[in-house]
């Protein structure tokens, strides 16, 4: 009777170790497989917005902005300023996009819509402006 209570145990505590050890497998499988979709959606949202065109609002529906850019501001400044004003979608994706088309960002004040794709922003904000001078004729 005693070796039948033995094997009784031993058998639920197989039984049960079994179930546990499956339901870490499920668990830990989805949890892979909501990590992946949810890194591929990333992923592919920061390509669209990388080599696709896009804004923060419809057009002839955005707000217009003055945005100052100052001598010495970086890219990535720049790229978290206009992301602050609700001009662009991503920061990152704002800042890769600068850097692949080798924009030179000037300073200066420009005035941005959010309804402006990247491609319009970036060329507004590194076209050349050169300053008036006032010279006094004597």
């Amino acid at each position: 009777m005693k070796k039948k209570k033995m094997k009784n145990g031993r058998v639920l505590r197989d039984f049960s170790n079994n179930i546990t050890r499956l339901l870490l497998d499920i668990l830990f499988y989805t949890v892979v497989v909501i990590s992946t979709i949810k890194l591929s959606q990333y992923g592919y949202n920061f390509c669209y917005q990388l080599f696709g065109s896009v804004a923060v609002d419809k057009e002839d529906e955005g707000h217009e902005i003055e945005f100052l850019i100052q001598t010495g501001d970086s890219t990535k400044d720049v790229a978290s300023k206009l992301k602050r004003e609700g001009v662009i979608v991503d920061r990152y994706s704002f800042y890769f996009k600068s850097v692949l088309s080798k924009s030179n960002i000037q300073p200066g004040t420009y005035t941005l819509r959010s309804d402006m794709d990247y491609n319009t922003i970036l060329k507004i904000i590194t076209r050349y402006r050169e300053t008036e001078e006032i010279v006094d004729e004597e």
